[in-house]
């Protein structure tokens, strides 16, 4: 279960890593709609088995460790508001100013 939890981080991490910034960053300002595909999934792929429930839960887990990680380190967008993070003070949106 827990190596479910784990395969589902670093999914996460794979796919979100390809997803340009501003709207990485308002996927994860939105948290629940993340956890809700997490979690739907894994209990659609399972079946609805008592271990697949398990591994369900443990992958919502964490999901929830990966965009509670990245809300604090890399900021997000809620409401069309920016909340910056530690490595990440500039809002995308902005773009490079040079």
């Amino acid at each position: 279960m827990v190596s479910w939890g784990v395969v589902i981080f670093v999914g996460l991490w794979l796919l979100l890593a390809d997803v340009k910034p501003i709207a990485k960053a308002k996927l994860i300002g939105n948290p629940w709609a993340i956890h809700f595909f997490v979690i739907g999934s894994g209990l659609w792929i399972h079946g609805g088995s008592a271990e697949g429930a398990m591994a369900a839960i443990i992958s919502g887990v964490f999901s929830a460790l990966y965009v509670r990680y990245q809300q604090r380190f890399y900021g997000y967008i809620r409401n069309n508001q920016w909340h910056p993070g530690v490595f990440r003070v500039r809002d995308p949106r902005q773009g490079l100013k040079s």
